[in-house]
């Protein structure tokens, strides 16, 4: 009866299968079905990797691709088996849905303990170095799913996706955070970066990842979108009339933020009515009194053409007007 080499019962989600038997006999036949890839390994090193789908026969179509393994056999005859293992790895797309199992704290000024936030979306992995896996993995385990793998990128998880967040900063404020989701696609690359280079440690790799959500608890979702809707209040007095609006809307509106508001809006009010009442009580300003007119001095009396003997002087009659003598 000839020996078949194949992977029967083939999941999606399990990275590889070992063939059970150590010797590989002349008229054995090597089966590789679709999404799979046979790997010859010998001695510490892969002999060779088949990875086209199909039945062949190991003496004419595998072995004359095998140097190493070829002089083996030939040496020890027709009879002989060679020793080798044989390991068949999942070639298709390896898609694994991943997220934190806790919130990360991220530091916010606005939050001086921080901001929890939470993550998750799907990753592509895919084996990178073959005989790292093999030695690390393969040749340890009987099995190893992506279920596997998600278990040594969540111990890791967490502090990648809060350094990435960070970007080397001590903190990020909460308009940041709620920008996150808004530049997922550039995070996401990041994070596939770090995790890719957790990967490489067992031969795989994050060919890509992405970002489904960033979320927050209920009471952060609710911060958030009142920082959003309010991001154009610039002063006090404005975020307080914003806030007792948004009072009115509550039932009853008597809740003890709505009274506070309330309050608060009252008294910002009174602060700015009261340069407008003090500036009402005072006087009206008088108008400063006009200095009275100055009567022009006369112009004196022309000079005559006329001399006064007595007086000594011009005059501009026959006779001085002071002395009445006669002029000449």
């Amino acid at each position: 009866m000839r020996t078949t080499i194949e992977w029967e019962e083939f999941r999606d989600d399990v990275l590889f299968y070992k063939w059970p038997q150590n010797e590989i006999k002349k008229g054995t036949r090597l089966i590789i079905r679709t999404g799979q890839n046979a790997i010859f390994y010998s001695n510490g090193a892969i002999e060779g990797i088949f990875k086209d789908e199909g039945s062949y026969d190991i003496d004419t179509q595998i072995l004359p691709f095998l140097s190493t393994l070829k002089g083996l056999v030939t040496l020890r005859g027709a009879d002989s088996a060679m020793r080798a293992e044989v390991y068949f790895v999942n070639s298709k797309e390896l898609m694994q849905p991943w997220g934190t199992r806790q919130r990360i704290m991220i530091p916010s000024p606005e939050v001086p303990t921080g901001i929890p936030i939470g993550c998750n979306g799907n990753l592509i992995v895919e084996f990178r170095d073959y005989v790292t896996f093999i030695k690390k993995v393969a040749g340890i385990k009987s099995t190893f799913s992506l279920g596997d793998v998600s278990e040594r990128i969540v111990g890791v998880l967490n502090p990648i996706i809060s350094e990435c967040i960070l970007g080397g900063e001590r903190q990020i404020g909460v308009n940041a955070l709620i920008a996150l989701q808004g530049n997922s696609r550039a995070l996401g690359k990041q994070i596939a970066a770090e995790l890719d280079q957790e990967l490489m440690d067992i031969g795989l790799g994050v060919a890509s990842l992405n970002i489904v959500s960033i979320n927050y608890p209920k009471e952060v979702q609710a911060m958030a979108e009142k920082v959003a809707s309010q991001s154009f209040v610039s002063d006090v007095g404005k975020y307080t009339a914003v806030a007792m609006a948004d009072s009115f809307g509550n039932e009853g509106g008597g809740s003890a933020g709505a009274q506070m508001a309330q309050m608060a809006m009252g008294m910002q009010m009174a602060q700015q009515m009261m340069p407008n009442m003090q500036a009402a009580q005072q006087p009206a300003p008088q108008p400063a009194p006009q200095p009275a007119p100055v009567a022009p001095a006369p112009a004196p009396a022309p000079a005559g053409d006329k001399f006064c003997p007595k007086c000594r002087k011009m005059v501009s009659s026959g006779f001085c007007p002071d002395c009445g003598s006669p002029t000449v």
